[in-house]
């Protein structure tokens, strides 16, 4: 038992390192090469703080334990509406947040397509295609909209690996964005493993584990670019990083996933974290509506509401 503990504990601290060396070099090759803040933004940083979901999810159904990879998905979603804004209101009061109606719509939207289909259906093959045409169609409308809204410079990290990235792309920053993405699968591999291991001692379900130790896990580059980020008053991107993982979570990883012919979960299991995710979803959505300022209460609120969800996850499976 121990030991599973220690090789999960690994395994999220690879994941999370490894994800953020290849946001690092992938920022410092696309500053190189001169490609578009918004480019960068939308797809390095976006796709990088959600690599550890996809990797760790794609595995887990590869392994024929489906649940972890749709527990973890939802787990993260919600750490990310609650987790990240405690963190980053924590830190400094988020103001004057602005979000274009079309990226707030589709990211509510996106809930609730979801939990309509969880509910009624099953996510299937069919659906996980449309999954992917609708992030298709998000990206594509990203694009076309990025000279109307409002751009933030994405900094270059004062690292080594970022530096040494940026002076060679060829010669340093793609054999070290390949060794960290080594860094990730092997992280993956070892969680995933772990994670079953623990739920079968435990004798508790994959989407358990997947809803609550993973999720916070993959959820930490998501945490760490919003505390960042709150500490330059950058609200925008804190808000935009939500918006754009949550959206990033639901389409790509479980669109991908549920490719797979061993995909498939637990329906009676998770149907209460769906309605929670898609509650939240809603309430964070007038949040930004209204532009409701995110200070400490609010903050701390959204922390409570979170260890209210944990305890009642404990209570359920112990």
């Amino acid at each position: 038992m121990l030991l599973s503990i220690f090789t999960l504990i690994t395994g999220l601290i690879l994941l999370v390192k490894g994800a953020e060396i290849l946001i690092s070099c992938a920022i410092a090759v696309g500053k190189k090469l001169k490609i578009s803040e918004f480019f960068i933004g939308l797809i390095v940083v976006g796709f990088g703080t959600s690599i550890c979901e996809l990797v760790v999810s794609i595995d887990a159904v590869l392994k024929g334990s489906p649940d972890i990879s749709v527990g973890n998905v939802l787990g993260s979603n919600i750490a990310n509406i609650l987790l990240v804004t405690f963190a980053a209101g924590l830190t400094s009061e988020l103001k004057s947040i602005k979000v274009s109606k079309f990226d707030l719509s589709f990211h509510l939207g996106t809930h609730l397509i979801f939990a309509l289909i969880f509910v009624f259906a099953f996510l299937s093959t069919e659906y996980g295609l449309l999954f992917i045409f609708l992030f298709s169609f998000y990206l594509f409308r990203s694009f076309k909209n990025s000279d109307a809204k409002g751009k933030e410079e994405v900094i270059l990290e004062n690292d080594f690996f970022s530096k040494i990235s940026f002076k060679s792309p060829l010669l340093y920053g793609l054999p070290i964005s390949a060794f960290a993405i080594g860094i990730i699968l092997f992280g993956a591999d070892i969680t995933v493993d772990s994670a079953i291991s623990i739920s079968m001692i435990l004798n508790i379900s994959d989407s358990f584990i997947g809803l609550t130790i993973i999720a916070l896990g993959t959820s930490l580059p998501e945490i760490a670019t919003s505390i960042t980020a709150a500490k330059k008053g950058k609200s925008n991107i804190i808000v935009g990083n939500i918006i754009g993982s949550n959206i990033y979570n639901l389409l790509l990883i479980l669109g991908f996933t549920s490719l797979f012919n061993s995909f498939s979960y637990n329906k009676n299991i998770l149907l209460d974290d769906v309605y929670f995710l898609s509650l939240i979803a809603i309430i964070f959505t007038l949040f930004i509506l209204k532009r409701i300022r995110i200070g400490r209460k609010v903050s701390i609120l959204c922390f409570l509401v979170y260890l209210m969800y944990l305890g009642n996850l404990y209570l359920s499976n112990f």
